[in-house]
């Protein structure tokens, strides 16, 4: 798919992956909305004023994504790239996961992930042009990690949730590809581990890179090759 002038919608788009994915997206000349709670970099914006959506609100509130998608309708009337990239995460033995921190997770990484794709949809279907449904999933959708249970439980649901999305919406002429990154630097990570073991992990900037080829080299010219999912780890192995 060529990104230029394309609508793309990206959640937790204001540091991390998100922000890397909307910079690449927008040198790619595509128009980027970019949702999150703290808002679009202030530099970024007045770099690309005329192609950057920023809207505030929270991945949690249902209410803040249907205001976000009227946003979107209302611009440019379509949809064409979905990143969902917002996500949280505590790290713990599931008995000291507090049920706060577990309904965080629970409520950003798997709802979330629902309100965005279900009030995205009718902005996205029925077009004769191709559409993306890329979600920013972790390896620990499928691999076991001790002190990630609940993080895991969510990433896994979402990753089950997306399979049977893609078949649904196959029909709609929408693809789906979901992307399982291993560690990567980002403020995820607690402090001080981030420090000690940023050597080894994947850069924001390469996890966007790869989804951007990905959706190049996915329903170009010859609209039949689709790459359904990217498993990205460091070359040193898991952390």
């Amino acid at each position: 798919m060529n990104l230029n002038n394309a609508v793309i919608l990206i959640t937790g788009a204001s540091k991390g992956i998100g922000l890397a994915m909307a910079e690449l997206c927008l040198q790619h000349n595509a128009f980027v909305c970019m949702f999150s709670r703290s808002g679009a970099p202030i530099e970024l914006i007045r770099q690309y004023k005329d192609r950057i959506v920023d809207i505030q609100g929270s991945i949690q509130h249902e209410d803040d994504i249907i205001r976000c998608i009227q946003t979107i309708k209302e611009r440019f009337g379509t949809i064409d790239i979905i990143i969902n990239n917002a996500g949280v995460a505590s790290f713990a033995s599931l008995w000291d996961i507090t049920s706060e921190d577990a309904h965080s997770m629970i409520q950003t990484n798997l709802l979330g992930l629902f309100y965005s794709v279900k009030h995205a949809f009718p902005l996205m279907k029925h077009e004769n042009k191709p559409k993306f449904v890329v979600t920013i999933h972790s390896i620990a959708a499928t691999t076991i990690f001790t002190q990630s249970s609940v993080y895991a439980a969510t990433k896994s649901g979402a990753l089950a949730m997306m399979k049977s999305f893609r078949i649904e919406a196959r029909p709609f002429g929408i693809s789906v590809i979901d992307v399982l990154p291993g560690a990567t630097a980002t403020e995820i990570w607690d402090k001080e581990f981030l420090q000690q073991n940023k050597h080894r992990m994947m850069k924001p900037e390469e996890i966007a890179q790869c989804v951007v080829s990905a959706l190049q080299l996915s329903r170009n010219e010859s609209d039949t090759l689709c790459i359904e999912e990217l498993v990205l780890r460091p070359w040193t192995g898991d952390l």
